[in-house]
């Protein structure tokens, strides 16, 4: 059974991760590599070109954000990373 201190980890390192995905998403060409152009929206085929302007960044940062709520591999990820920050925070002996 969790106790609060490790839930409200798990909350941060889950809206964390939530985070970066949407900023990796939103400023870097890493998830359109190998994307067909087809199946790309407009904002993030301008991402994919480096021509996008911020409110296109914006609309991608955003809609990332929302769908991060539904993707088993954002859980996946935070579900792992904070297992990690957990054996480290709370298992090793402090001094």
């Amino acid at each position: 059974m969790l106790n609060e201190r490790q839930f409200l980890f798990l909350i941060g390192v889950f809206l964390l991760v939530i985070v970066i995905n949407g900023v990796l998403a939103s400023c870097t060409k890493l998830f359109y590599r190998n994307t067909s152009w087809g199946r790309l929206t407009h904002s993030q085929l301008l991402i994919r070109q480096g021509k996008a302007g911020f409110e296109h960044r914006l609309n991608v940062f955003v809609q990332s954000l929302l769908f991060s709520l539904l993707s088993f591999r954002i859980y996946l990820i935070a579900l792992f990373l904070w297992l990690v920050l957990c054996g480290v925070v709370f298992l090793v002996p402090r001094q």
